[in-house]
């Protein structure tokens, strides 16, 4: 075999192994402890405000289903408009009749759609950090964050000169993993002191577009989900949104004078930089 041949077979064989690891990083669902990552700011390129991604999913016997009720564009660029979707009228119907507290408030609560968030991040550890992922987050975290650059002296934390990485505290393993605990790290620093490393990170970030994640079931594919988790219809496969939960869908970062002179030219090349793709 020729080293090309030996390389793809390796490459094969290792994303057999793998598996389909789905479109998000996450901590590991079997271990606790603290995860740090850097969440990136808003891409200027991209004309974004905010440095997230915000969606509503409809968890259905633990797969997820984009909601019918929002108005995005799907992976394709297709201009998805806000539509009935039977299972948010399944739950206001039985919100109006059903008692609170009971088995049926319970359910509609269990399919109520959630909000999720998506971040590009830079996972800290990594082989390569100056590649960033696509995490994604529920109101949990987004709390955490929320206050954090709102109401305490951490300040943006996401920004990409002044801001600091955010430590992902997980607590318990599965569905029991809590978050509540996650902190920023008490020091400011740059996502990367290198230039080339964060020129790296943020072009690669253009290249993570939020909608090539989004994939709207069609009205009777969901409404089949729904009348198969209510035992309604006999089994039938599913057509599952491209989201993939994550850990935390179920819940609630030699001369003296020479060294100066370069120390300058190196703050002016990074100013560049993140007046270039950041807000």
């Amino acid at each position: 075999m020729t080293k090309l041949e030996q390389q793809a077979m390796l490459e094969a064989m290792k994303k057999e192994k793998e598996g389909n690891k789905g479109k998000f990083w996450s901590p590991p669902s079997t271990a606790e402890g603290t995860f740090p990552i850097r969440i990136l700011p808003p891409l200027k390129k991209k004309e974004e405000v905010k440095f997230y991604f915000l969606h509503k999913v409809h968890w259905i016997d633990g797969s997820p289903y984009e909601c019918l009720k929002q108005t995005l564009s799907d992976k394709n660029g297709k201009l998805h408009e806000a539509a009935d979707c039977p299972v948010c009228s399944f739950v206001r119907k039985l919100y109006n009749t059903a008692e609170r507290g009971s088995d049926e408030w319970k359910l509609a609560g269990e399919l109520n759609a959630k909000q999720r968030r998506v971040s590009r991040v830079v996972v800290r550890g990594k082989d390569d950090e100056t590649k960033p992922e696509f995490y994604e987050y529920g109101p949990t975290i987004y709390n955490i964050l929320f206050h954090i650059m709102t109401e305490t002296k951490f300040g943006i934390i996401v920004d990409a000169k002044e801001g600091r990485d955010f430590n992902i505290a997980k607590v318990g393993t599965g569905r029991r993993s809590k978050y509540d605990t996650s902190t920023p790290d008490p020091d400011k620093t740059q996502i990367f002191e290198d230039v080339e490393s964060l020129k790296k990170v943020f072009e690669s970030a253009m290249e993570l577009d939020y909608n090539s994640l989004i994939e709207f079931p069609s009205y009777e594919e969901i409404e089949r989900a729904l009348n198969e988790k209510l035992g309604v219809v006999n089994s039938t496969p599913k057509a599952k949104s491209s989201l993939i939960p994550t850990g935390e869908s179920n819940e609630e970062i030699d001369d003296e004078i020479d060294e100066e002179v370069a120390a300058g030219e190196n703050d002016s090349e990074i100013d560049d930089i993140l007046n270039e793709f950041t807000t």
